[in-house]
């Protein structure tokens, strides 16, 4: 698996118009694997003072032309890739690791029920999911619940933060790579796993 994260330039107006719209972003990530055929698990995520387009995806992308669209003028590349499989490896059995997960509880709705933003409620969705993925969540942090906008619907969708234990490696590496919860295909689903507080050093 490689884990990719792009940073994106918000001054610039297409950038701003993609973040509004997630169909759009969806169809950019495709785009960065051949055949845009692929659907890799993705999420947009602050690290330090940027925003950032993470992927989790099984082929190592292409993100020239995302870079041209969206990325920092006169930075190239604007994107980093790292083998996360190496990560995934060390993830055994009573191993513990802080984790960021961006996943939708509720799926897409053609309205968007408030009930869902309910920090209770999607967290105990989250522990009856972690039973499934191989892991038990020791503490967890919603950073932030919303409905999206999708064409002519509303996508939910949680960001947490805080600490698993692994209880099954096989499936906990399974949940990692395929995603979790409902909606991945647009843009919910990644979990990324670090020993220290983030993966990522900014």
């Amino acid at each position: 698996m490689f884990l990719t994260r792009m940073a994106l330039d918000e001054n610039r107006p297409e950038t701003r118009e993609l973040l509004t719209n997630p169909a759009q972003m969806q169809r950019e990530v495709r785009a960065a694997f051949a055949g845009g055929n692929m659907q890799p698990l993705f999420r947009m995520e602050m690290i330090g003072t940027r925003l950032w387009l993470v992927v989790l995806s099984r082929l190592r992308p292409t993100l020239y032309a995302a870079h041209e669209r969206y990325g920092y003028p006169g930075v190239f590349p604007s994107w980093e890739i790292f083998d996360f499989d190496e990560t995934l490896e060390l993830a055994e059995a009573g191993t513990t690791w802080n984790f960021s997960l961006s996943a939708s509880p509720r799926g897409i709705s053609p309205d968007p029920d408030p009930a869902w933003l309910e920090p209770y409620r999607v967290n105990r969705w989250l522990e009856q999911q972690a039973q499934s993925c191989g892991f038990r969540v020791q503490e967890a942090t919603v950073t932030r619940c919303e409905w999206w906008p999708l064409d002519d619907a509303y996508i939910h969708v949680c960001i947490w933060d805080g600490v698993l234990t692994v209880t099954d490696q096989d499936v906990f590496v399974w949940a990692v790579s395929t995603g979790i919860g409902n909606a991945r295909e647009n843009g919910a689903g990644l979990m990324t796993i670090a020993q220290n507080h983030t993966f990522w050093e900014d």
